[in-house]
């Protein structure tokens, strides 16, 4: 959270511009979305902890989502999603977001009911509700969530029909920190406390993308999960989020790196500075958590084209000392969510 309120008006222009980019290769969900589209984002500071895999308790349930649309703004906690009535600046109705039968929404939750939510890309404002929200086969009874009036441009033109915020309920601006989905399902006792996700890549039609509740699905990555804790006092503030197309890094940190990329230049795209790389570049970029190095793949390296031989990085420099870990990284391992330990961890993918 103090990480989070460093962001300055040009950071979150700058990001919303790098993570808004057509990436040159690569998706970070399946081509067709399952009859349920998520959305969704989850992050957490980080820097080492002891190796270890979550699984599952015993006697306790796990849901995969196959195929899932995973299309969100970083850091957030507010599920907001579009309301019927709205005006041109909103989507249309969510899909399989609420149970088949809905309950009548409660506006009445004792608390203002009228919401604004800024995200990196933009706004959504109208007012919260309160349902019962299926997600896979888990319900979460009672569920306050946002209902957006009004929206940015870019929230009407995505894919998906809203976002669901995975942080911690402190992060929460709906209803003054109001229980997310995810702590919802785990406060009912519905899901273990921990959720994952691996991202598929869209050269590789065999793969699918999964997003687990109360477990990991252990197909999708080899070895053990590498546990780091949310917040550690001798580390760079880092927020793993997977709603963030690129890598922010603080603008030292990215002249560094990129010195070790050969042939790579620092431009000015729309305002905007990025650096560029061959689109062949063959230089390795890792990141390092609990004394194990991840390797960024070439292809993830790279944002988009910028001219036949160069493209656009995917580390950008930015204006504050914290990293954002987004896409760039995150499409390349699997990742888990331990929010009953507050612990984020990193396998290797299959």
């Amino acid at each position: 959270q103090r990480a989070l309120n460093k962001y300055s008006e040009s950071n979150l222009k700058h990001l919303s511009l790098i993570s808004n980019a057509e990436t040159s290769n690569d998706k970070t969900s399946s081509d067709t979305p399952a009859p349920n589209d998520i959305s969704g984002d989850g992050q957490g500071s980080s820097s080492d902890t002891a190796s270890n895999t979550q699984a599952p308790n015993e006697g306790s349930s796990s849901d995969t989502a196959s195929n899932t649309q995973v299309s969100s703004e970083g850091s957030s906690s507010d599920p907001p999603a579009p309301s019927e009535g709205s005006n041109s600046n909103t989507a249309g109705s969510s899909q399989g977001s609420t149970s088949d039968t809905p309950a009548p929404i409660d506006n009445t939750s004792g608390k203002d009911s009228n919401t604004t939510i800024e995200y990196d890309s933009g706004s959504s404002s109208g007012v919260t509700g309160i349902d019962d929200i299926q997600i896979g086969k888990f319900t979460a009874n009672k569920q306050t969530f946002g209902l957006a009036n009004i929206t940015a441009d870019v929230f009407v033109q995505a894919e998906a029909d809203g976002i669901l915020g995975l942080g911690f309920d402190a992060q929460n601006s709906i209803d003054y920190g109001a229980p997310t989905l995810i702590s919802t399902l785990i406060k009912q006792n519905k899901i273990d406390p921990i959720f994952s996700f691996h991202f598929s890549h869209f050269t590789n039609f065999d793969d699918q993308a999964t997003f687990t509740l109360g477990g990991v699905d252990e197909s999708k990555f080899t070895g053990k999960i590498n546990y780091t804790p949310v917040i550690h006092p001798k580390s760079k503030d880092a927020i793993i989020d997977t709603g963030t197309t690129s890598m922010l890094v603080p603008e030292n940190d990215a002249v560094a790196i990129h010195k070790n990329i050969p042939k790579s230049k620092f431009e000015k795209v729309i305002g905007v500075g990025v650096y560029t790389i061959p689109c062949n570049t063959t230089a390795v970029v890792s990141l390092k958590f609990r004394g194990v190095d991840y390797n960024i793949s070439n292809s993830d390296l790279l944002a988009s084209p910028f001219t036949d031989t160069l493209c656009i990085s995917g580390i950008v420099p930015g204006q504050s000392d914290f990293w954002i870990v987004g896409q760039t990284f995150i499409k390349g391992v699997y990742s888990a969510f331990d929010v009953g330990n507050k612990k984020v961890g990193f396998a290797l993918s299959k």
